[in-house]
This record gives C-alpha cells, sequence and structure tokens, in this order.
C-alpha cells in the first residue's frame, strides 16, 4: 500500500472518533462546547500529523500533511460531529 493511501486511512480513522469526541463534548458542556470540540479537533490534526511522521519514518512538514488527507480529516471530522 503506498504511503499516501496509509495516511489517507490514519485520517479518516482519526477523523471518525475526534468527531465522535467532541459530539460527547458538545453534549456534555452545551453551546460553549464547541469551542472545545474544534480545539480538540484541530489539536488532533496536528498531532496525527506528528505521529504519522514518527510511524511510517518521513521527513515532511505539515503542509505536506494537510494536502495529503488533512482536508479529508477535517471533512469526516465534521460529519461525525
Amino acid at each position: 500500500m503506498k504511503t499516501e493511501n496509509k495516511i489517507m486511512t490514519v485520517y479518516i480513522i482519526a477523523g471518525v472518533v475526534v468527531g465522535y469526541l467532541s459530539f460527547l463534548v458538545r453534549n456534555i458542556y452545551g453551546e460553549s462546547g464547541n469551542y472545545v470540540a474544534i480545539s480538540l479537533a484541530l489539536i488532533f490534526l496536528v498531532v496525527t500529523a506528528e505521529f504519522m511522521k514518527k510511524a511510517f519514518k518521513m521527513n515532511q512538514d505539515f503542509k505536506w500533511f494537510w494536502s495529503n488527507g488533512g482536508w479529508i480529516y477535517i471533512f469526516i471530522w465534521f460529519i461525525t460531529w
């Protein structure tokens, strides 16, 4: 499997998990939970990119990860949330 496909798969799984966590946060904190949920999604986006750098032994910058799956992560997170 190509590295780009692995990255896309990790971002999709992370998007679903973080989307569900955002849903739970929104239900617990109510209206102010929206800010926490958005912050949670952005933090996990950066953490996931750093994790994949180590896991796949890559030396790419964040912009590369953003263009190779970050948009999908945000889309999946928003749909799941």
